[in-house]
């Protein structure tokens, strides 16, 4: 961390502590192949973590590499997609995804930020997943509930329409992450936002961030 205030401070300190108690443990988070957690990624896109854990495994076995999926039949993938829904529109993505790594990159994840945002469906996101959770560097996974949950918590507001596209917000997320410790912290983050500070009907009245939090504290404040 560089550069924090006491409260960011014991933000992270707190949201780390609560973290070792209340994890999720997806499959995609015991690996270490950045292709495993791309295809997580991609699989992850409106739908629920809930539902790719239903496929999440079996995906794998048959789609091991990205070989395997740049020759897949789009039938195939349709019939294993079919339960996160839009199944025609994710086999296409992934199978071009397949075929774009094997064609630039012999079949082998990149690993640099500008290679990674070339391929299919791999923005700013899912590129820092590779670098936060496979090669633990000090990166932010800022998305729609990282962003509700700095909101809430301090306040910031974007002027973007689009949030997640505010330099703003990324270098304050950025500023947040705990030197050598990305991987931990943005999977707090996530399971705190799903758990705790959802969208809707948040659970404030069991909150450990009381303590810091202004949505918590100030009863006039609409941030979310």
């Amino acid at each position: 961390m560089s550069m924090l205030c006491c409260v960011e401070e014991k933000f992270v300190e707190i949201l780390l502590e609560w973290w070792r108690q209340n994890k999720n443990e997806f499959p995609w988070r015991f690996t270490n192949d950045p292709y495993a957690v791309l295809i997580a990624e991609l699989l992850l896109r409106k739908t629920t973590a809930q539902q790719v854990n239903k496929i999440y495994n079996m995906f794998l076995l048959i789609f091991p590499n990205p070989e395997s999926l740049a020759t897949a039949d789009i039938r195939q993938l349709e019939e294993i997609l079919t339960p996160l829904g839009i199944q025609h529109k994710r086999a296409v993505l992934l199978k071009e995804f397949g075929i774009k790594v094997c064609e630039r990159y012999c079949g082998q994840i990149p690993r640099e930020v500008e290679k990674l945002l070339e391929l299919p469906g791999v923005g700013r996101y899912a590129a820092n997943a590779v670098l936060s959770l496979v090669y633990q560097e000090d990166v932010p996974l800022l998305d729609t509930n990282f962003i509700r949950v700095i909101h809430r918590v301090f306040g910031i507001i974007s002027q973007k329409a689009r949030a997640r596209d505010d330099e703003k917000i990324w270098g304050f997320a950025q500023n947040l992450i705990p030197q050598g410790n990305s991987r931990n912290f943005n999977l707090a983050v996530l399971d705190f936002a799903m758990m705790v500070c959802k969208a809707k009907n948040p659970r404030c009245s069991t909150c450990v961030l009381g303590k810091v939090c202004l949505y918590f504290n100030n009863s006039t404040a609409r941030f979310s």
